[in-house]
């Protein structure tokens, strides 16, 4: 299916693109999206726990009445649980239509993102 193609790609992409300190392709394609991020983020970092954390965070906002967006990885069993808006999952065919978009940004653009910063 074009949903599992574009899984399988991304996957792929530290292949031709190794990883590299720094914030420039995120920044170079939050640039380019027609749609910039402008909303409030809550970062978590640390060693353990952060899943968990962000799943508490975007529960108690949501029971707030905000609207949320979740990141989380790794997956347990599908690709779809690592990016949630108000719980839900992404959907296949938002996968199928935006991963070929960002792609498409990145070979226009010279932008040599890796799986994480896609």
């Amino acid at each position: 299916s074009a949903y599992e193609a574009a899984v399988r790609k991304l996957y792929q992409v530290n292949m031709w693109n190794p990883v590299k300190l720094g914030l420039e392709n995120v920044e170079r394609l939050c640039g380019l999206s027609p749609r910039p991020l402008s909303v409030p983020i809550v970062h978590i970092a640390g060693t353990n726990g952060k899943g968990s954390v962000a799943w508490k965070i975007s529960h108690g906002m949501r029971a707030a009445g905000y609207k949320t967006g979740l990141f989380v990885s790794p997956h347990v069993s599908s690709f779809r649980e690592r990016m949630q808006v108000d719980g839900q999952l992404i959907s296949e065919s938002s996968v199928e239509t935006l991963l070929p978009k960002l792609f498409a940004l990145c070979e226009e653009h010279g932008v040599p993102a890796t799986f994480f910063e896609l």
